[in-house]
């Protein structure tokens, strides 16, 4: 019997502590098993009090009580169908979920959770707002999320920003380009893009946000700092606003 490609039921993997970023903002990482790599949840609170979960991750009970506490899960982002493993869990204990898919995942996220709509659905002016990427073929989108005069930027497997890893795994995942710092990676160009030129672009205009100060992504390290913009560019190689 073939493995189901989602959980079915509350599974939970090993996962790190929540982190509070901002007074609107938590993130909460875990490795994937038999993968070189971790996942990273990122959990926003909208200025009345509902929750957006950004790549769900199913946790223990004291975290799932911590997140409950902090609001209530009104939206479920699935960045791509390679990110739907607890959208079905997700949804089983939260039904009211709205389901947020990019135009060209949904048919295969619905395939495990019914999908609402994009980006579009989240109410504008309460702090996050979201939009599809141009040149992509699996569904992956961008949000902005504000707190004050500042910005933090998520993005799913867009852009990477793992360091090497040893062993022979690391050779691989190395030599597929996937580690080293941030980037786009060989395996994203070839099976998440279809139009690289398009790609690039619209990443290198989010770059551009006023006040970003922050880049979260969903495999490896979050960038914080004035030059998040300016490493960006430079990771899909469009260093300045005219390039």
């Amino acid at each position: 019997m073939a493995k189901p490609k989602w959980h079915t039921r509350w599974k939970v993997l090993p996962h790190n502590p929540l982190t509070q970023l901002e007074d609107n903002l938590m993130v909460v990482d875990g490795p994937i098993p038999g993968m070189p790599l971790e996942r990273r949840m990122t959990i926003v609170r909208l200025s009345d009090g509902r929750l957006v979960i950004h790549n769900a991750m199913a946790l223990d009970d004291a975290s799932m009580a911590r997140i409950e506490a902090w609001g209530k899960p009104a939206f479920l982002i699935v960045p791509n169908h390679f990110h739907r493993i607890d959208a079905f869990a997700f949804k089983a204990r939260y039904p009211d979920l709205k389901v947020i898919a990019g135009p060209r995942g949904a048919p295969k996220v619905g395939q495990a959770v019914p999908v609402d709509g994009g980006p579009e659905l989240l109410p504008a002016g309460l702090g996050l707002r979201g939009e599809n990427l141009d040149g992509d073929k699996v569904g992956e989108m961008a949000f902005i999320v504000t707190h004050g005069e500042r910005a933090t930027l998520i993005v799913n497997d867009a852009l990477f920003n793992m360091a090497h890893i040893k062993g022979f795994t690391g050779f691989i995942v190395r030599l597929i380009g996937s580690t080293g710092g941030l980037k786009l990676t060989r395996i994203m160009r070839w099976f998440g893009v279809s139009d690289t030129r398009a790609f690039k672009a619209h990443l290198a205009r989010l770059a551009d946000t006023p006040g970003l100060t922050r880049l979260i992504v969903s495999h490896g390290a979050i960038l914080e700092g004035a030059d998040v913009g300016a490493k960006i560019r430079a990771a899909v190689g469009l260093s300045s606003p005219s390039s």
